[in-house]
């Protein structure tokens, strides 16, 4: 009985261990709303603006998106498309290799979110990355 009371609470104590290991994530509302405050004050005004997650075949660390509006008649309805990583907040562009984008208002919503993340400066530049385009 000892033993499996001692099995019991090393596989309780082992499996927490792994949960806490692994960080905290935005959830996908909070990466369109990241998106949406990577965007110029016009773009953030164009009619039927909308963000959509698109993915990516294979294995990415980054959720996609493609930010969309109502268009011209024979114009793209195309804004952008971006990536974010999860664990950071950090918003690039989808096409552009290794372009972070950084604006005030995204800058002020990222700290929001990475303090309801309780992710620390140390813990930030410890999972900061160059983004889904860069080449290490």
């Amino acid at each position: 009985m000892k033993r499996t009371a001692l099995v019991f609470l090393f596989l309780l104590a082992t499996g927490m261990a792994m949960h806490s290991a692994e960080p905290s994530r935005t959830s996908v509302s909070q990466a369109k709303e990241l998106i949406a405050a990577s965007l110029t004050v016009q773009q953030r005004r164009l009619p039927k603006l909308q963000v959509e997650q698109f993915y990516e075949s294979g294995p990415s660390t980054f959720w996609f998106f493609t930010v969309m509006w109502e268009g011209l008649p024979k114009g793209s309805a195309v804004v952008g498309n971006y990536a974010v990583d999860p664990y950071t907040g950090d918003v690039f562009s989808a096409v552009s290799s290794c372009d972070e984008i950084h604006t005030a208002a995204l800058q002020n919503l990222q700290r929001r979110i990475r303090a309801s993340l309780h992710l620390s400066k140390a813990g930030y530049h410890r999972l900061k990355t160059k983004g889904p385009l860069c080449e290490e």
